[in-house]
């Protein structure tokens, strides 16, 4: 019953597109330029992009030191560049920049749109002839895919610089080995379908969190268990679409080559 009722939200909520377009324009800049930057604190209220770029230099250490030290144990420490190259492009990154976009910017969503729910608002908008899921869902969903994009590209240079730098450290050595395994692997390819799967989790995992918001019920408390509920339900969406779009992208052509 309740996965029903969310792609009957999640269909209204696309078809709604053009009417974001048309009506709700200053609405939808207004949430582009929140989700992106917040109120400029970065812990606090902020935006995604502080918290996309620490992760994104976490994930890029985590992956230079576990690659590198497992890979120096057959001698191919060099060869950490394909681990970043393709690791970090094709699964860490897209995770880890969708996860942190649920955490920052589709906790508030849930949050906003249970309080509204909470208060009647949302009855209220309606009683003044505005459509609550284009106005509220809507522009939520299409400002964090567009703010998400750029936020990507820049959590996933951090990604590479970072494991670059900290494989370069451990290893002591010249940079040169590991630059030429990194450019061997890393096709453009990768990174456009690295961007879709980014896309394709936000747009998911924020519509699954407008959806608890846009239904919450039980007063204050109420939209705390929401909140909860939606969190736990877009790490579970991430997570499954990531297996199918990997076995869809790549299991039949890896695109990774080591012979002549």
């Amino acid at each position: 019953m309740r996965l029903g009722h969310m792609l009957v939200f999640f269909v209204r909520a696309v078809l709604a597109v053009p009417i974001v377009l048309r009506q709700y324009r200053t609405e939808f800049l207004r949430l582009l330029s929140n989700i992106a930057w917040g109120n400029g604190s970065i812990v606090v209220g902020g935006g995604t992009a502080g918290v996309a770029v620490v992760l994104g230099f976490t994930a890029g250490a985590l992956v230079a030191v576990e690659g590198y030290n497992f890979l120096n144990l057959l001698g191919l420490g060099p060869a950490t560049g394909i681990i970043s190259s393709l690791v970090n492009t094709r699964e860490l990154a897209p995770i880890m920049a969708s996860l942190a976009f649920a955490m920052q910017a589709g906790c508030r969503f849930t949050a906003q749109l249970g309080a509204m729910r909470i208060a009647e608002e949302i009855d209220a908008l309606e009683s003044l002839a505005i459509r609550p899921i284009p106005f509220l869902v809507t522009t939520r969903l299409m400002a964090s895919v567009i703010a998400v994009i750029p936020l990507y590209i820049a959590c996933l240079a951090v990604t590479y610089l970072t494991c670059q730098v900290v494989a370069n450290i451990i290893s002591g050595g010249s940079i040169g080995p590991y630059l030429h395994y990194f450019t061997m692997m890393l096709s453009t390819k990768d990174i456009a379908y690295s961007v879709l799967k980014c896309v394709v989790f936000v747009w998911l995992s924020s519509t699954v969190q407008c959806y608890y918001g846009f239904y919450a019920a039980g007063g204050p408390e109420g939209v705390g268990v929401a909140a909860g509920h939606a969190m736990r339900a877009s790490i579970t969406v991430v997570i499954m679409v990531n297996m199918l779009l990997t076995m869809a992208l790549w299991s039949i052509d890896a695109g990774a080559r080591f012979g002549g």
